[in-house]
């Protein structure tokens, strides 16, 4: 089976951008490098990085899938029926609170139609610069290979739906057991393997 990501999707009934307006191949290029740059930074700085300072002293840069244009989606999507507010578990005793807010539908290259429940932060909604941020916690067929056994996080727009897993980033609780992290949910564990994004090097 080709295991690269298709731009493609098939739910209808919902708004959605279309493939004329996605960016060029080499601006989506662009974009991902600069992103990967920001999480290089990220972790080798102190302050921002989850590491401990002595994994941070031998850092040199995070382990990313090679660029992959179809992993750059601009999904259809459904507003969740059920979007009462909920504790989400995580890898400790803290529970934030937050809410279904979408499907996001996608296409894989074996033709089938797959979803990821999108989910808003109660504790963002009075911070402007988050007001439209969901969080879409995911795992895939290679967690506990090539990337971190618990999934990894990628981010969706309100207004956008531009759903980019060459953005895939894992969760701090892979590089420090001082993090609380959200669990995936049931959900939103993928049968398919998605190769873009940020890998892992470590213990699973």
């Amino acid at each position: 089976m080709t295991r690269i990501l298709l731009l493609g999707l098939l739910f209808t009934g919902c708004l959605t951008a279309t493939a004329q307006e996605l960016p060029s191949r080499r601006a989506i290029k662009k974009e991902v490098r600069a992103w990967q740059k920001e999480q290089n930074h990220e972790m080798a700085t102190e302050g921002s990085s989850p590491m401990d300072s002595a994994a941070r002293v031998n850092f040199t840069k995070l382990p990313f899938y090679p660029i992959n244009l179809g992993a750059y989606q601009a999904v259809k999507w459904e507003r969740c029926a059920d979007s009462a507010w909920f504790e989400m578990p995580t890898t400790t005793a803290r529970k934030p609170i937050y809410r279904k807010y979408a499907t996001l539908y996608f296409t894989h290259a074996d033709g089938q139609t797959y979803s990821l429940t999108a989910y808003q932060s109660q504790a963002l909604l009075d911070k402007e610069e988050y007001v439209n941020y969901l969080f879409v916690p995911f795992g895939d067929a290679t967690n506990g290979t090539d990337t971190y056994g618990g999934g990894r996080y990628v981010e969706v727009t309100r207004g956008e739906w531009i759903l980019d897993f060459n953005k895939a980033y894992n969760p701090y609780c892979a590089y420090s057991g001082r993090y609380s992290c959200p669990k995936v949910p049931l959900e939103n564990i993928l049968p398919i393997p998605i190769l873009a994004g940020t890998k892992y090097v470590g213990q699973h």
